[in-house]
């Protein structure tokens, strides 16, 4: 089992939203409702906070953006949900390229011819 930490980058690896892994209530009671939508697969999401969930040190994570609401209540999303984000592994770098200066567009106009001489300003 992953340890979870704020700040940490995670994705979804169940998004079976059809009931809760481990029931914290009686479901009659008060519906789950998702106010920001489900989870999904593919996006990455950042962890804000972490709560241990029993004394087995089993966690529960508070994701940016994406609440689980029981009754009147935020709660964690399970963290058996999620798997941590491996930077070096699933993104590779993106090309960047240099922004060179546009090539000018307007001809150059020709010098006037320059008489042959002018008096010199002091």
């Amino acid at each position: 089992m992953e340890t979870f930490a704020p700040g940490d980058r995670v994705v979804a690896i169940n998004t079976d939203m059809s009931g809760p892994i481990h029931p914290d209530g009686d479901r009659s009671r008060h519906p789950f409702l998702f106010p920001d939508g489900p989870l999904r697969k593919d996006v990455v999401y950042h962890v804000e906070a972490v709560r241990c969930l029993n004394s087995g040190g089993h966690q529960g994570l508070f994701i940016t953006g994406l609440r689980v609401t029981w009754g009147n209540q935020d709660i964690p999303w399970d963290a058996s949900r999620f798997r941590k984000v491996d930077t070096l592994r699933d993104h590779a770098p993106k090309k960047r390229r240099r922004k060179q200066p546009a090539p000018s567009k307007q001809p150059v106009p020709a010098m006037p011819p320059t008489p042959a001489r002018l008096p010199a300003f002091h």
